[in-house]
């Protein structure tokens, strides 16, 4: 299969040069705003083309010689351009129609944008346009859990270990995508945490069943982050400075030249925190080991963090032969110094003083998409993709430290800080490929095609620790194949929409397992395939209201970390058996709009059923994962934004969860799953003064309110008494941001937990106080 794959590209990239004279286009507004609809016709001739969602024009099989090509759009004046073809020559126009006032007069327009296209979809999805936040100081996880059914629980700042759960499902259950491309070992100098909004451009959330096109072992949802591919020439550069010695810089950038298609991105952004916000604890007496009744508050000070990421691609646009090929690079790394064992209850009375994790990344990237490949309808999109990375990590200090930053030598010198002695490298390869391709058979159907690879090797030394030497001596491999299959229909005038799906997914496993002592090494193999599949479904009673149902059963083969551990605080088990479930979702939508109001409302009822779930078990220094024969997850979750006038915006969200214990034969038969929260929500207020002065300028505030109510951090019915429980948490967060000229200049102050609530998190672990944030971005295009 995957030298199936290599030959359907290779033919792709040789092959289509040979296609004869193209011209492309773009059509946008005055103020460089995309025309979606236009009319784009080669005069005299039935040769003709409607713009896409971002305004592109593809006009094929144009005759040599002088051609005049006219535009139209509702609302706009037309505009007639006169290009000279020669043979084999393909031509980038661009159009900018001014608006036409009469015209809109006479007739109010309603265009639909991407995101609103994606969202009536029949899968129950949520879409996230970053142009909202791309002035404030907001990273993706912090933007994600602003929507309803999203929760992300972190155990302290920036760099910190995260958990998103989404409607029931939490982890690695739901998978992470760029572009279509996954993430799952993209190191955590890549993940969400660290991704700033002004690299992105909008972000899709699929609740439950998958699309195809993610190609990957999804079991509840997956996360897809889209970057801007438009053809046009732009530059993003953004610096803040926060609390806690905060200091984020990123950088977006594209050279687009229209004649050759040749484009030119960038992509980078610094994150530094020295992460030192005050907590508040109870001491330790050494000499009584009591610890004592009051608390104390203490700065936290060994938990800085630095990361740092530079993605460049370069290639054509908008070519007979691709609409779009690129190929890149992507250098990364991080640094993160442990504060306390990441799994730890609470505070630890002993924090840690030296010991870190680290890692260097190096990623090489093809990627490829055309419309109307070879024959009209038929669509491709593929890319490759391969990963090396090297992984850090030191516990070896014999010191014993107290929260005020002394230490006493020598304590404990057969061990380190957390546990066993431990420097451990951890060398990564991966290899991931993809090919997608769907062809409209008819007006109302549509099949589609997708082929994934996934390969990890993993190899490794421990300047100390035999375990994991013996474990990681020779390559541990993981080897997933996903091929999908997906069909289409569209009836009652496009008023009811289904797609059916399958995937079959292939697991092969070679590995190590290592004895504690490392003086037994048990070579094994697993080679197991699933069959998944799914439907779903939308109708629309009127234009604004949609109903939606989606079932999938899904599959999740056990990660590298799960299996392997991570050499440091997480031991292996090889054991793991494959999650299965069933997913279930029901969901209405209401949309109404106007000009300058309107409202749109979503419910969403869901129902996981799950078997063989994976679920961390934190146990001090030997924390592992295991299996849960059977866990059940209900739940609903509701989302209403209304816009008054334009310039008021209101967003309510909220989340009820029911994760329980679904295993009749087990001790904690109906508990609540610990350390998961199941009631969760946001309001977020927002108001906009526009043109003060007449300076063509805009002042934003934004109160951001999130509310998670208290939850047990262990099995309920195994502490009948003094249960641990993680508080109920109320955060309140103020937004000032002022933008001059059309968004080309913008300053932003925030200010967040302004009433500098007690925050306690992920394993009730102590979160940031009241912070301060001051960002100042830079933003010109040119079409």
């Amino acid at each position: 299969m995957q030298k199936v794959l290599w030959f359907w590209i290779g033919f792709q990239f040789v092959v289509l040069p040979t296609i004869g004279q193209t011209i492309n286009g773009t059509v946008s507004d005055e103020n460089g705003e995309s025309i979606p609809g236009s009319t784009v016709l080669l005069t005299g001739t039935t040769n003709g083309s409607i713009t896409d969602i971002n305004g592109r024009f593809v006009l094929q099989n144009i005759p040599v010689g002088s051609h005049q090509i006219k535009v139209s759009a509702l609302g706009h004046i037309g505009q007639t351009k006169t290009v000279e073809i020669e043979l084999g020559q393909s031509v980038e126009l661009i159009f900018k129609l001014k608006s036409d006032a009469t015209s809109l007069e006479e007739v109010t327009i309603y265009g639909k944008s991407e995101a609103t296209i994606v969202r009536e979809q029949a899968y129950a999805v949520a879409v996230v346009e970053a142009k909202e936040f791309k002035n404030v100081s907001a990273d993706v996880n912090q933007i994600l859990n602003r929507v309803s059914g999203i929760n992300i629980r972190q155990s302290g700042g920036m760099g910190s270990n995260f958990n998103l759960s989404l409607n029931g499902l939490s982890g690695n259950r739901v998978r992470t995508f760029i572009n279509g491309i996954p993430m799952d070992y993209f190191g955590s100098s890549l993940s969400l945490n660290n991704f700033p909004a002004n690299l992105i451009s909008t972000i899709e959330i699929y609740k439950g069943a998958v699309p195809i096109h993610l190609s990957s072992d999804a079991l509840g949802g997956s996360i897809n982050i889209i970057t801007d591919t438009r053809p046009i020439s732009y530059l993003d550069a953004s610096y803040s400075l926060g609390s806690f010695n905060t200091h984020i810089a990123a950088v977006n950038a594209q050279w687009h030249h229209a004649n050759t298609g040749f484009t030119l991105r960038v992509k980078t952004y610094f994150n530094h925190s020295d992460n030192d916000y005050p907590i508040d604890i109870n001491l330790l007496d050494v000499e009584s080991g009591k610890l004592a009744e009051e608390t104390t508050e203490v700065k936290r000070f060994h938990d800085a963090y630095t990361s740092k990421m530079a993605w460049v691609e370069a290639g054509v646009m908008n070519k007979p032969f691709a609409d779009e090929l690129m190929i890149g690079t992507v250098v990364s790394d991080n640094h993160k110094e442990i504060q306390q064992n990441p799994y730890a209850t609470g505070v630890s009375s002993f924090p840690v003083g030296e010991a870190f994790a680290a890692s260097d990344i190096n990623i090489f990237n093809l990627s490829y998409r055309k419309k109307n490949l070879f024959v009209e309808n038929l669509n491709a999109r593929a890319y490759v993709v391969y990963l090396k990375s090297k992984e850090e990590y030191q516990d070896i200090s014999p010191n014993r430290y107290d929260w005020f930053g002394n230490y006493e030598a020598d304590v404990h010198p057969t061990t380190g800080e957390l546990g066993r002695k431990t420097h451990f490298f951890l060398n990564r390869e991966n290899y991931l490929a993809n090919l997608n391709s769907e062809y409209q058979l008819a007006p109302a159907h549509k099949v589609s095609a997708s082929y994934s690879l996934n390969r990890l090797e993993l190899q490794g030394e421990d300047d100390y620790q035999p375990q994991n030497n013996t474990q990681y001596n020779t390559p541990n491999i993981v080897t997933k194949q996903v091929i999908g299959l997906a069909y289409t229909n569209q009836m009652l005038d496009d008023r009811l929409r289904t797609t059916l799906f399958a995937k079959r997914y292939q697991y092969d496993l070679k590995s190590n397992n290592s004895s504690y002592t490392g003086d037994e090494d048990n070579y094994f193999e697993t080679h197991n395939s699933k069959l998944g599949y799914g439907i779903a479904s939308t109708f629309f009673l009127r234009e604004s209201l949609q109903f939606k149902a989606s079932f999938e059963r899904a599959f999740r083969f056990p990660e590298s970390v799960e299996m392997y551990g991570d050499g440091l605080s997480v031991i292996p088990n090889p054991t793991l058996e494959p999650e299965t479930s069933n997913n279930f979702n029901l969901g209405v939508r209401l949309n109404k709009q106007t000009p300058t109001s309107g409202y749109v409302a979503e419910a969403n009822v869901f129902v996981r059923d799950s078997r063989d779930y994976i679920r961390f078990e934190p146990r001090m220094n030997r924390s592992t994962y295991v299996n849960d024969p059977k866990v059940m997850a209900t739940g609903l979750d509701l989302s209403m934004n209304y816009q008054i006038d334009g310039n008021w915006n209101v967003g309510l969200g909220g989340t009820y969860l029911d994760l329980r214990n679904n295993d009749e034969t087990s001790s904690v038969y109906q508990d609540r799953l610990p350390n998961e929260p199941y009631l969760f929500g946001n309001l977020i207020i927002t108001y906009r003064m526009r043109d003060l002065l007449g300076l063509n300028n805009e002042l934003t505030l934004t109160n951001v309110n999130r509310y998670v109510h208290e939850f047990y951090l262990n099995w309920p019915s195994l502490a009948a008494t003094g249960k641990s429980v993680i508080p109920t948490r109320f955060t309140n967060d103020l937004q000032l941001t002022y933008s001059l000229k059309q968004g080309t200049y913008n300053v932003s102050f925030l200010v967040a937990n302004v009433f500098d609530a007690d925050v306690y998190d992920n394993f009730n672990q102590q979160n940031p106080g009241r912070s301060f944030n001051l960002k100042l971005r830079y933003f010109i295009s040119k079409n």
